[in-house]
């Protein structure tokens, strides 16, 4: 993947400048195998593939400076997304150029069109109207759609497929708010879902 080459070389490339004697095969390790994390955790904080790229490079210097206490590392996944979340955190509230553009909201007339539109004519069931690549497109519009503290634990748990305790070490919230949190994101995308499904049916 492109992205995964792109921030891999950049990544590897700033380490040995920086610091030669950082345990360069265990941060090889980690950009092969979460840069894409990395990039998608940052991209739905940011909501721009820019800046998202940025982050993920300011992440993994991070991680480059933890130096050799990386092997002290009991869960590399699960710290390395907290670093990826942390870091763009700091750059959203850093940055003043805002993302809301990028943001597609299904409170927005013409977002809710578009989301229609991704819709066969056919009134079937919800499962057999939805399939493939639609079913995909619509879902992360639905997401998109969703309040910041929903939506964030959703993709952590839909996206990166971490469990509840994870994310309540990423996002530093207790267990049980991951849980209330995820339940309630779900609950919002299926009445979204229905809604325009019905719209469709009946337009």
């Amino acid at each position: 993947m492109a992205v995964h080459a792109i921030l891999g070389e950049a990544v590897l490339k700033q380490a040995k400048v920086i610091a030669a004697e950082a345990p360069a095969e265990t941060l090889e390790t980690l950009v092969a195998q979460h840069t894409l994390m990395v990039f998608r955790i940052a991209y739905s904080i940011l909501r721009n593939h820019h800046d998202a790229e940025d982050a993920a490079q300011e992440c993994f210097l991070r991680v480059l400076k933890y130096g050799p206490r990386l092997y002290q590392v009991r869960n590399p996944k699960t710290w390395l997304a907290r670093v990826a979340w942390t870091t763009a955190l700091d750059k959203k509230r850093s940055s003043r150029a805002m993302v809301s553009l990028n943001m597609v909201s299904l409170n927005d007339d013409q977002s809710g069109e578009q989301a229609l539109d991704l819709l066969p004519d056919r009134a079937l069931a919800a499962d057999e109207q939805l399939s493939g690549q639609q079913r995909q497109q619509l879902l992360e519009r639905l997401i998109a759609g969703l309040p910041e503290d929903l939506r964030h634990p959703l993709e952590l748990s839909t996206v990166h497929e971490l469990s509840s305790a994870e994310i309540a070490e990423i996002m530093a919230i207790p267990e049980n708010s991951v849980r209330t949190r995820l339940f309630r994101a779900r609950r919002q995308l299926k009445e979204k879902l229905f809604a325009l499904l019905e719209v469709k049916k009946h337009g």
